[in-house]
């Protein structure tokens, strides 16, 4: 009788007269009820949607060297926290992360008195896909995680075409001469090359210089005021917009319009660096037509690729040899380091803030202080210093590093002149410049000792004139014993009243009964009474059903929005009363009826009945008015009472 296949059931009931289904009787009603109980299930369970990921990649046909997009969608995933995607490994092409796009959405639909609720969330991936080889490229596998959960897409392949290569373009990336040293600034220029025919053709282009996207190597971009215009160029972290500048130049025997953009490039590691050549795809229009306001439009394209040279440099570390023990790393020309002082008087032993401000010609990011205690700088048996340089702050004017330290010996009369070094890039050796010394004054420091404690004294022993008692000076030639009198007023251990106290009514007196009467006391049991009151409301508060809140507070609503509906004129109080009624009915299917239904009629007539004079119209029946009240507080009454119960 039934069929089940992939969670859902079908009832199938064979075609009987009448008479043999009454002799069925109940044995058949019990079984299609369980038949039916159970596709109920099956299909509320399939209801439950499970997370789902696939990938969308943008519309072909796919280029060597340009980019597009693939999408990775992600939906029926919890809200928080956001899923994290792994992409597999991309053999021939370069994938890259381009940001993520979550969107929410709720619906809320009822049909015949019962509300459905969908609430839905997507989370879209973007990644740009760059084919390196002609040929074929796999796209890879995502992996989606949150949580526990995981899902997979499956891997495939697309075509990436080749594109053919036209003297009308070039592209050139200019490198200093090697070897470079790690950490010193050189200067590089990518220059991009168009016939000057051709540039009212070009629709679009993409330059790729793989050398940008190298780990062990930083760039600089600074605009200088030559730059009026930009080149755009793709690198693995978005676009770069680079500060250019254009020129015309005659290259082969024709005119060609070229970009030039300058970077400073930073070695980080000493390691060679090769590199793919660079690529530009340079998308022209073939055929034209004129637009709507006599633009040209094109209505055909072509691409064509510009393809450099491959890039390789050699990047080789500071020697050793000859390495003073004041260098920290610091690569180029012109060092300076001034020092600063936040006090000049101490004592010994008190700590002194220094600021040491590095300025010069290099990359300041890797220039770091060397030891404190090195040759050159501070004397360890004079100054206490910090175990390690402390690390600094890059800004417009240098780098700022904040060094504490102690002086240790009293004969210290300045912070002492410091070495730095660093390694001068052009002329291949080290060169020392020296900060001037700041002078200190430096105290010996006092101990204090129990002598010099003052101790407060007995006004008793004091005379009226200022000097002590005579009787006084004798007690304090007493020995220990007689000295260590108790004095009642003091705290101290030492010396204290430690006898037993005999006073029975003193000892059977209860301190306690007697401030059992003060204000804190009341004070402390009208807090309990009130947090127990607290307690009982937000008991009965709970203990409510949800859905009488909600139908009380409705009707709540729509007793004041009636009220203010009759204080209006005639017609309009009937076109305020109704639609306040349709809402009410609207939110609370259940109070709909024959009452409801006489009211809205009532309140339609009186709002299109024609009038005879202006006057006619502002007259609202009182009865209706009446009836409109009850209505809603009947109903008002009655969903109140079992709350008030609970």
């Amino acid at each position: 009788m039934a069929a089940c296949g992939k969670g859902l059931v079908s009832i199938r009931v064979g075609r009987t007269g009448l008479g043999r289904s009454r002799a069925l009787g109940g044995r058949s009603a019990i079984v299609l009820g369980f038949l039916l109980a159970l596709s109920v299930g099956v299909l509320a369970g399939r209801s439950v949607r499970a997370q789902e990921v696939r990938v969308q990649l943008e519309r072909g046909p796919y280029y060597l060297g340009e980019t597009f997009e693939v999408q990775v969608i992600a939906k029926d995933f919890e809200d928080e926290p956001a899923p994290e995607v792994a992409p597999g490994r991309v053999d021939g092409g370069g994938l890259r992360f381009a940001g993520v796009s979550p969107s929410t959405s709720t619906s809320i639909s009822i049909v015949n008195g019962k509300m459905t609720r969908l609430h839905e969330v997507t989370f879209v991936y973007r990644y740009a896909l760059t084919g390196t080889r002609e040929g074929t490229l796999r796209v890879p596998e995502f992996s989606v995680t949150q949580g526990a959960t995981e899902r997979r897409t499956r891997s495939f392949d697309v075509e990436i075409s080749g594109v053919p290569t036209s003297d009308d373009f070039g592209l050139e990336v200019e490198l200093p001469k090697g070897p470079i040293f790690v950490g010193q600034k050189v200067p590089i220029a990518i220059e991009f090359h168009i016939d000057r025919a051709r540039v009212d053709d070009i629709i679009s282009y993409q330059v790729v210089t793989p050398m940008f996207d190298v780990p062990t190597l930083r760039f600089l971009d600074e605009p200088g005021p030559e730059n009026e215009t930009y080149l755009e160029v793709q690198t693995e972290a978005g676009l770069l917009r680079l500060p250019a500048s254009s020129r015309e130049e005659v290259i082969g025997g024709r005119r060609h319009v070229v970009l030039r953009a300058e970077r400073t490039m930073i070695a980080l590691a000493p390691e060679d660096v090769r590199t793919d050549p660079p690529t530009a795809i340079v998308t022209v229009g073939k055929r034209y037509r004129r637009g709507l306001f006599n633009q040209r439009q094109p209505t055909a394209s072509a691409k064509f690729m510009a393809r450099g040279l491959p890039l390789e440099i050699e990047v080789v570390e500071v020697p050793r040899q000859g390495r003073p023990a004041s260098f920290a790393g610091a690569v180029g020309e012109g060092f300076t380091i001034e020092v600063a002082a936040d006090r000049s008087v101490v004592q010994l032993g008190e700590p002194i803030q220094l600021t040491l401000r590095l300025r010069g010609n290099g990359d300041l990011s890797t220039a770091s202080l060397p030891p404190l205690d090195a040759e050159g700088l501070f004397d360890a048996a004079l100054f206490r210093l910090p175990d390690e340089p402390p690390p600094g702050l890059v800004d417009e004017d240098g780098k700022t590093f904040e060094v504490t330290l102690r002086v240790l010996d009293a004969s210290v009369r300045e912070i002492p002149a410091l070495d730095y070094s660093w390694f001068d890039a052009e002329s291949r050796g080290f060169e020392t410049t020296r900060s001037h010394p700041v002078a200190l004054s430096v105290g010996a420091a006092e101990i204090v000792g129990a002598d010099a404690v003052t101790r407060r004294q007995d006004p008793s022993t004091v005379d009226p004139s200022g000097e002590r008692d005579p009787r006084a000076k004798g007690s304090d030639e007493l020995d220990g014993s007689a000295s260590a009198t108790a004095r009642s007023s003091s705290f101290a251990r030492s010396g204290a009243n430690l006898a037993v106290e005999r006073d029975p009514v003193r000892l059977l007196r209860d301190e306690r009964v007697e401030r059992s009467g003060g204000p804190l006391s009341v004070a402390l049991y009208g807090v309990g009474l009130a947090f127990f009151a607290f307690a009982l409301v937000d008991r009965r508060r709970r203990a409510a059903d949800p859905v009488e809140v909600l139908r009380i507070r409705t009707l709540r609503r729509a007793r004041s929005e009636v009220d203010r509906a009759l204080s209006g004129a005639g017609r309009e109080e009937a076109a305020e009363l109704g639609r306040v009624l349709r809402e009410l009915v609207a939110a609370l299917p259940s109070e709909a009826g024959a009452e409801f239904d006489g009211l809205i009629e009532e309140c339609d007539a009186l709002r299109f009945a024609p009038s005879s004079s202006p006057g006619d119209g502002d007259a609202f029946p009182p009865d209706l008015a009446d009836r409109a009240r009850r209505f809603v507080a009947d109903r008002l009454k009655a969903a109140s009472s079992p709350v008030e119960e609970a």
